[in-house]
């Protein structure tokens, strides 16, 4: 004859089988939740690195711009410049800028205004971002 201490043992055997596999399920639910959870916040810094790059490259573009603008005393500055910029070096290996200049008018004083507008492109694998400045200068 079986005692009573066997039966009830068999019982929760059972309960405790199910329970365990309960557990596991939702442990292995959060740890595929935090993985992914990681992985955004790792794109999503990556991305910020690679914006602040190309944002880095449109003023670079805008500053080399700037020095060739205002290199020569001619009538037609805008024809010095020299783009588009390809970046060479550990920084901005990846990336160019293209630099467009275009007269917008000329003042009441006389002094003529000229616009900048400077477009980055940074390639980053398989990604690629994208930066425009612009900047207003007299001559």
């Amino acid at each position: 004859m079986m005692s009573l201490s066997q039966t009830r043992r068999s019982r929760n055997n059972g309960s405790a089988l199910i329970l365990t596999i309960f557990v596991i399920i939702v442990v292995g639910f959060l740890a595929l939740m935090a993985t992914k959870n990681q992985q955004k916040m790792s794109h999503h810094i990556v991305t910020s690195i690679m914006g602040t790059r190309t944002n880095m490259a449109a003023q670079s573009g805008i500053q080399l711009s700037l020095s060739e603008f205002y290199a020569t005393e001619t009538t037609d500055r805008c024809a010095n410049i020299n783009s588009p910029y390809t970046f060479s070096g550990t920084g901005l290996s990846q990336c160019t800028a293209t630099v467009e200049c275009k007269r917008i008018g000329i003042l009441d004083s006389g002094i003529t205004v000229n616009q900048l507008v400077s477009t980055a492109r940074c390639q980053f694998g398989t990604t690629t971002l994208q930066r425009v400045i612009e900047v207003g200068i007299r001559q």
